[in-house]
């Protein structure tokens, strides 16, 4: 009995002694404040002055377009650095040839932020909101304004990150963004052809004499897939991928099985909206080109092209052999 007391009172020390350690021992903000105080203090000499939790923004350009707003799309581009300037990631080819990080299979166009849906950082928010299009800044923000705003939400920050940000373009209406982005593009790249339903253009490049698919039907199909930029995110078209330099050897470039099915469906073994309703207007040997908006696409659902992009895809509909 005396030794397990004795053991209980070691314990029962060590742990007031562990404890009193704790405490005085500095948080992990506090450290990242001094290191950050003295950046400021060097780099800036002292003259810049931080909002109220603790933002720092420096104006590069005053943006003299519209200024951005609560619940507003916020095309930008940018890129994040360390505070000793090396470059963590960048939507900016030419940043990106420059450090070495370039590759054909990386989308560099604009990247699409919304403002009031807590899916922007805290800090990030915060400096986009004080900027107008065509305006450029840099935001100086501390890991604790790396977390989002809804509680229980996670720092995507460790240490205090630099962001370059340009505004290309502010949208206060995505919906009507869109539909003017796919008329341009109809009668730009393609004689202005109209929408076979709202926000979906579909057109036959070669028409065929077989047999019309049909929900349930098999078949196997070819593709290619782009952004209205002209950027090609996907195919299974091996001379395609080496046009655009993103072959990947560990892929094989064959016709994809499919059960052709009704457009709201999605899963395993399925296609988005906008591919599944087009190749439902397709026969064998047929080959079509079709364009969406983001509602027969991907929507919200982040790709390694962001969110809300409108599509572009060639489709060869084939007998399932």
């Amino acid at each position: 009995m005396n030794n397990i007391l004795k053991f209980g009172s070691i314990f029962f020390f060590s742990m007031v002694a562990f404890s009193c350690a704790r405490e005085v021992e500095e948080s992990a903000d506090s450290v990242e404040k001094r290191v950050l105080d003295a950046y400021i203090k060097v780099v800036h000499k002292d003259t810049l002055q931080p909002t109220a939790s603790g933002l720092y923004m420096i104006p590069v350009k005053t943006g003299t377009g519209m200024p951005v707003e609560n619940l507003n799309g916020v095309y930008v581009r940018y890129s994040t650095l360390d505070l000793k300037d090396n470059y963590i990631s960048t939507t900016d080819a030419n940043i990106a040839k420059q450090v070495g990080g370039f590759s054909y299979a990386t989308y560099y166009g604009p990247y699409l932020f919304e403002t009031g849906y807590n899916t922007i950082i805290k800090g990030l928010e915060e400096g986009l909101l004080k900027m107008r299009e065509g305006g450029k800044a840099r935001f100086i923000i501390p890991s604790w304004l790396s977390d989002y705003n809804y509680q229980g939400s996670n720092k995507i920050h460790a240490t205090t990150t630099i962001y370059d940000v340009e505004i290309l373009k502010v949208i206060k209406d995505m919906k009507v963004f869109q539909t003017d982005t796919l008329e341009a593009y109809s009668n730009k790249y393609w004689g202005g052809i109209d929408s076979v339903a709202n926000n979906y253009y579909f057109k036959l490049l070669s028409a065929s004499s077989g047999d019309s698919v049909k929900v349930n039907s098999e078949l196997q199909y070819n593709y290619v897939g782009k952004l209205l930029d002209g950027f090609v995110f996907d195919t299974n078209i091996e001379d395609t991928a080496r046009k655009y330099n993103i072959y990947d050897a560990t892929k094989k470039y064959v016709p994809l099985d499919l059960t052709a099915h009704i457009e709201t469906e999605t899963g395993d073994g399925k296609v988005i909206r906008g591919m599944a309703k087009s190749i439902l207007k397709m026969k064998y040997g047929e080959k079509a080109i079709t364009f969406f908006s983001s509602d027969y696409g991907y929507g919200s659902t982040e790709q390694s092209f962001g969110v809300y992009q409108p599509l572009f895809f060639y489709i060869e509909v084939l007998k399932k052999k």
